[in-house]
């Protein structure tokens, strides 16, 4: 076809030494492609995806080749092989015992049950169709059977005959066994046994109608148990803080943090080299966080890869600061982008947004957007009413301080005058959850104690892929029977969790926005999972109850937290906080 579509399937056949081969495969997707290995000659049943509508041969295939057809819905045959001038197709089976998503053995038996079902069920007349769409191959094995039935009559005949000669002799030796010869016959009943098998095919049919019969009745069952959540609308969700409103009316300043999954910080920059750019200059953040970059240190200064020259360029205005995986490379990795501050005229931010908003600081602070630079409406070393010094790490540190966990890289901590922000990337449980045990018994409960020592001095937010799904508002299938045993998605993960929210801390998001559905942060990109929605929300902004109050005398108050699902380039999304100081 010109335009191949998701629906569309094109068939070929091609004829090796030994056999004949049939193949099945779409354009559209590799995921759908499928190998069946069916010999045309025997014409043996195989399995076919489920509601799709086949065509007629390609006209990119030879002339000459076998091709693959269905007939009119009156006849509603499906046939295969032949030339296409000499209409010379082979009948296989009907369409609607066709559709089977199994592998094809189980799908051939499954079938086959189905089909003699089909015969049992109908009167003479559709027994007479059905049995014409099964092809030479079902005839040939019919006539086959009959052919050994009067060989096996033989058989047995043959040993009746030849058991009463036996028991005359055991009759001279014992008179009483001579009353016992009716029970000698009963004896032989395993031999007809065996005849009774090959005798006729419709006893066959019979006991697969049986079969087929107990297994429909217990298909409704399972449907009833697989039924699960199927979430995949993304609400509407309402922007509760407005930074430049704010600035104006309030004298405060928005802190703006963003976080996000890269998924390997190479390949991202490859094929998104301004993604991170952008996103600093839309939401004007104050610190970026990334995790899962997979970089060692010597890459930083590599100058084929060039990852150090690339942040100078696009995030001039930041300071980075990175841990990396010493224990296995190509693995785990956090940074932390903070934004630089000087004195008086901004010192060395340089970015984009800066000199886009210098212009405006002459125009007074009532004109301005949100303004991040250190020039922007500052009086000395503030930005309006806010200390610059305010804004400014005290101390960044790379590690926990715990050896048995800090070998991965997966921590980066950032003391401010009045929070403490800490970067993490929680460890997977793995897909066949050997890692669960220390994640949850080792990690989780490691870092909760590390956060609350660091919580004693002052408020504390973590923040970055903590790699759970909390409730089944963070999940579009939850009950799906898999999510038990998935990680992210076990009870032991979700209830670590639980713990870690009940020691005193709050999940930003979920805080603000109680009701909020499908908003996730994850999406599986083998699956093509992000355009219908259908993920996961596995990232998180937890903070100290305290920075969740908007007091009085608070001086730093959580106001809003939200995904950024449209931005591309991983199989994350970003996520916001912004923190009115």
């Amino acid at each position: 076809q010109s335009k191949p579509t998701a629906d569309t399937y094109y068939v070929a056949s091609t004829k090796l030494p030994s056999q004949q081969q049939l193949y099945m495969f779409s354009f559209t997707s590799i995921r759908k492609v499928l190998l069946i290995r069916s010999l045309l000659v025997s014409t043996r049943t195989a399995a076919f995806p489920s509601n799709r509508d086949f065509i007629r041969g390609s006209p990119h295939l030879p002339r000459r080749s076998a091709f693959f057809t269905c007939t009119t819905r009156s006849n509603n045959q499906l046939r295969i092989g032949g030339q296409p001038r000499d209409h010379q197709y082979q009948a296989l089976f009907k369409l609607d015992i066709l559709f089977n998503t199994m592998p094809p053995k189980r799908a051939a038996s499954k079938m086959s049950a189905a089909a003699a079902a089909h015969d049992v069920s109908n009167d003479d007349t559709d027994e007479s169709k059905t049995k014409s769409l099964k092809g030479s191959a079902q005839e040939s094995k019919a006539a086959a059977t009959e052919e050994k039935e009067p060989k096996t009559k033989k058989k047995a005949a043959a040993k009746k005959k030849a058991s009463p000669k036996k028991k005359v002799v055991k009759g001279a030796e014992s008179p009483s066994d001579g009353d016992e010869k009716p029970k000698a016959k009963k004896k032989a009943s395993p031999k007809k046994r065996k005849t009774k098998s090959t005798t006729s095919d419709t006893e066959d049919d019979e006991s697969t109608t049986k079969a087929t019969k107990k297994k429909a009745k217990a298909s409704p069952k399972k449907k009833a148990a697989a039924d699960h959540q199927r979430w995949t609308e993304r609400m509407p969700l309402t922007r509760l803080w407005n930074p430049e409103t704010a600035m104006t009316s309030k004298g405060s300043y928005t802190f703006t943090v963003i976080s996000w999954n890269v998924a390997g910080l190479r390949a991202f920059i490859k094929k998104h080299p301004d993604a991170l750019a952008n996103l600093a200059e839309r939401y004007q953040a104050d610190v970026i966080c990334l995790q899962e970059h997979k970089l060692q240190e010597v890459h930083l200064d590599d100058p084929k890869l060039k990852i150090r020259e690339h942040f100078e360029e696009k995030l001039s205005g930041f300071e980075s600061h990175w841990s990396y995986s010493t224990k296995k490379k190509g693995y785990s990795g956090t940074a932390m982008f903070i934004r630089k501050r000087g004195g008086g005229d901004g010192g060395g931010d340089g970015d984009g947004a800066s000199k886009k908003g210098k212009k405006q600081a002459k125009l007074g602070a009532f004109f301005t957007s949100k303004n991040k630079a250190d020039g922007e409406a500052t009086k000395g070393d503030s930005i309006g009413d806010i200390p610059v010094s305010n804004l400014q790490p005290l101390n960044v540190m790379t590690e926990l301080g715990l050896p048995k966990h800090d070998g991965e890289g997966r921590t980066v901590t950032a003391e401010f005058p009045l929070f403490y922000l800490t970067n993490v990337y929680v460890p997977n449980s793995g897909q066949k959850l050997d890692r669960l045990g220390y994640r949850t018994e080792e990690w989780d409960k490691d870092f909760l104690n590390k956060m609350q020592q660091l919580e004693k001095g002052k408020p504390v937010i973590w923040l970055g892929d903590l790699n759970v799904a909390h409730n089944e508002k963070d999940t579009w299938n939850e009950g799906a029977k898999h999510l038990a045993k998935s990680a992210g998605t076990t009870a032991e993960e979700r209830e670590s969790f639980d713990r870690q929210l009940d020691a005193g801390f709050v999940d930003a998001f979920r805080h603000l926005h109680q009701d909020a559905m499908g908003h996730y942060s994850y999406w599986s990109q083998r699956a093509g999972n992000r355009e219908p929605n259908k993920g996961l929300r596995l990232d998180y902004f937890i903070c100290s109850k305290d920075l969740m109050e908007d007091s009085n005398g608070q001086k730093v108050v959580v106001r809003d937290s939200y995904m950024v699902p449209d931005e591309l380039g991983s199989d994350h999304c970003p996520i916001v906080l912004e923190i009115e100081i």
